[in-house]
């Protein structure tokens, strides 16, 4: 919530909720940031007490509330799962926002139709008075996964168990929570770089990273493998090499895997898993011939 304290789009919201302006807040991250808990924790808000609190989940088929007049927290979560009439739904709304209306969007950015505009094309139209921000969530330090070790595993979160469940994690929240419950269930009086690697890694990420590569073709999965069996980012010409494709058709594969998530540019030029687990998840399905 620190975050959430110093950012430049909580006074106006606070001013939106006590009937003063209207704004908008889309608040983007990857996959186990936290946006569903971020919202969660604009709701408690003070200025929220007196004013309409309305949570929308995307993709679930909810009945669309009525929010117009008067001050209103509208907390909308998984835009990137919103169906053609929901996204209509909310361009309604901001495009014709009241006085008083504080909205807050949240997705994923790497899974948006269309890059960069989380309501798809063309672009919302917001209306002058609507104070429109972004926030966009960070992966957690090394100091803020020792203090999450700490408060869950207590004087056994030796240095090494926390710098390699940073690693190991890629400093993604939801990531670091489900490998601390396991570690948290684990014997010994002292939890340790051994303990994190015997840890596996959580269902929840080997579900989704699994899921976005069997959405791709079967001629660009390779990539993925590649990646996998590296485990570490690799340039792009390394990373066709080890795939064993043509430059043409592994740069047709490379950006589909991209596109839909299932690879990231890690840093300038390189290529990998955002969450360094994540090859371990790809790596053991590999069919071993191929690996």
């Amino acid at each position: 919530m620190a975050a959430v304290q110093r950012s430049p789009w909580l006074a106006p919201l606070r001013l939106a909720l006590g009937g003063s302006g209207s704004v908008l807040v889309l608040v983007e991250g990857p996959a186990g940031l936290g946006k569903s808990r971020a919202l969660h924790r604009l709701s408690g808000l003070p200025e929220a007490a007196a004013a309409r609190r309305v949570l929308w989940r995307c993709g679930t088929a909810q009945e669309r509330p009525e929010t117009g007049g008067g001050a209103a927290l509208l907390l909308v979560d998984d835009v990137h799962r919103a169906a053609p009439e929901e996204r209509e739904w909310l361009r309604g709304v901001l495009e014709r926002p009241w006085e008083g209306l504080a909205a807050v969007l949240a997705y994923r950015p790497e899974e948006l139709g269309t890059c960069g505009l989380p309501l798809g094309v063309p672009a919302v139209s917001y209306p002058p008075a609507l104070a429109v921000f972004r926030h966009r969530l960070r992966v957690w330090s090394v100091d803020r996964v020792r203090r999450a070790a700490s408060e869950a595993l207590g004087e056994r979160a030796t240095p090494e168990a926390v710098a390699r469940l940073h690693a190991c994690s890629g400093g993604v929240p939801q990531v670091v929570a489900d490998l601390l419950g396991v570690l948290r269930a684990g014997p010994g009086s002292r939890c340790t770089a051994a303990d994190v690697d015997a840890a596996g890694v959580p269902v929840r990420l080997a579900e989704l990273v699994l899921s976005r590569t069997d959405a791709l073709a079967p001629a660009d999965r390779p990539v993925v493998w590649a990646a996998a069996v590296l485990g570490e980012p690799a340039a792009r010409d390394e990373l066709l090499s080890v795939a064993g494709t043509d430059p043409a058709r592994g740069r047709a594969a490379l950006l589909a895997a991209l596109a839909r998530a299932a690879l990231s540019e890690v840093s300038q030029g390189r290529y990998g898993f955002a969450v360094p687990l994540a090859a371990t998840a790809v790596r053991e399905r590999v069919p071993g011939p191929v690996r």
